[in-house]
């Protein structure tokens, strides 16, 4: 499987020579053998893109000849292009060339580099100084050991370089860099202790990924421990409303107040009334259904319905005043479609004064019986 990778190895530079064009020849470090550490998209690999992945980097592959011969007349970067240098960008993106084939510096591979653009010359004067190797590898995914017991997930063999780029921080280490005494910026290691209890200096940027993918996966059990913690106050309110619901207190006035539906609901639909609903809401509706059958009642929300019931029992106690007025005093109830004009109550009074009057007139008729069929005329009864 060949795959092309950035690798970022950071080394110090020892000397500094320019010539006179101005340009800046250095010598550097520029890979190393051993174990990197990786992001799986780097790699092209399935799953979490985030996850580390360690690759063993043999003594054998990195210092193969054809392998050191690859360094030879490649571009210097600053910073790695998008991909591979090419004919197609090496206008845009080369700052300088590597002069000769790479050399075994004991656990590091050296170049001779000479860097020509003066923005990349002022860059490593100004401490951006870490090298890194761009190059195609081709990847062995069978996981091992090394001799020194340090477990790898895959072997990184045939290596051919493309470029060297100029990098901030590199990931073969801080020893990746170009040679020189004056590197600027922060030397001494930059120490965190995560909550394993292990310490990483977050200045090398190998550990920096680590870091920040531990700090990554914190963040999502962070948002995922706010989201639970979200989810169980929910389920505590509710079980705290239930719990109130389902007192003894809160179920004899659900009953009381289902029993008085019921016994409304006899009032209203007839002493057959029943119903399995123990929601007085419900009980009321059933009843309306049955005391005003052409109305829609399923349609109707809670407060139709119970308005609907408040103004029905306005009416029923208007009816039962009446009812009882007229039984209690002797008084005739008028009827609520009756006529109520003037007239019609003068001879309605009448017919209730005359009721045990036994004189009659010329034509030998009760006086109540003539006030009672003008009544009756007046109101469309007949005689």
């Amino acid at each position: 499987m060949l795959i092309q990778i950035n690798d970022r190895a950071s080394y110090q530079i020892t000397s500094r020579e320019y010539t006179p064009e101005g340009f800046l020849r250095v010598p550097g470090h520029v890979a190393r053998p051993g174990i990197q550490q990786y992001l799986a998209r780097e790699l092209g690999l399935d799953g979490d893109p985030n996850r580390i992945i360690k690759v063993y980097r043999p003594p054998e592959e990195v210092f193969d000849a054809e392998s050191l011969a690859s360094y030879k007349a490649v571009d210097i970067t600053d910073e790695h292009p998008a991909g591979l240098v090419t004919a197609d960008n090496y206008r845009v993106v080369s700052k300088g060339v590597v002069t000769d084939v790479g050399v075994q510096d004991g656990d590091f591979v050296r170049c001779d580099l000479i860097v020509k653009d003066k923005t990349a010359i002022q860059a490593i004067e100004s401490g951006k100084c870490e090298l890194s190797a761009g190059y195609t590898a081709k990847y062995d995914f069978t996981p091992g050991v090394t001799a020194d017991g340090e477990a790898y997930d895959a072997v990184q063999r045939d290596i051919r370089i493309n470029h060297v780029a100029i990098v901030p921080r590199a990931r073969a280490g801080r020893q990746a860099r170009v040679f020189d005494h004056e590197t600027g910026g922060t030397s001494m290691p930059v120490m965190i202790t995560i909550d394993s209890g292990r310490s990483i200096d977050v200045a090398d940027a190998a550990n920096a990924t680590v870091v920040a993918d531990y700090i990554d996966r914190l963040k999502v059990t962070a948002d995922s421990a706010s989201a639970l913690q979200a989810t169980v106050d929910s389920l505590n309110e509710k079980v705290t409303q239930l719990t109130t619901q389902t007192s003894d207190s809160a179920i004899k006035q659900r009953v009381a107040a289902a029993a008085q539906a019921v016994a409304w609901g006899k009032r209203v639909a007839g002493e057959t009334f029943t119903s399995d609903s123990v929601d007085p809401v419900e009980i009321k509706r059933a009843a309306m259904a049955v005391k005003r059958p052409k109305v829609d009642w399923a349609s109707k929300d809670a407060a139709y319905v119970l308005a609907a019931a408040e103004i029905l029992d306005a009416d029923m106690e208007e009816e039962e005043e009446e009812t009882k007025d007229a039984g209690g005093n002797g008084k005739t109830r008028v009827p609520k479609n009756a006529t109520t004009d003037a007239m019609v109550q003068q001879l309605f009074q009448l017919a209730q004064d005359a009721a045990t009057v036994t004189q009659t007139n010329d034509a030998d008729k009760p006086v109540v019986s003539r006030a009672q069929a003008a009544l009756n005329k007046r109101m469309g009864k007949g005689e």
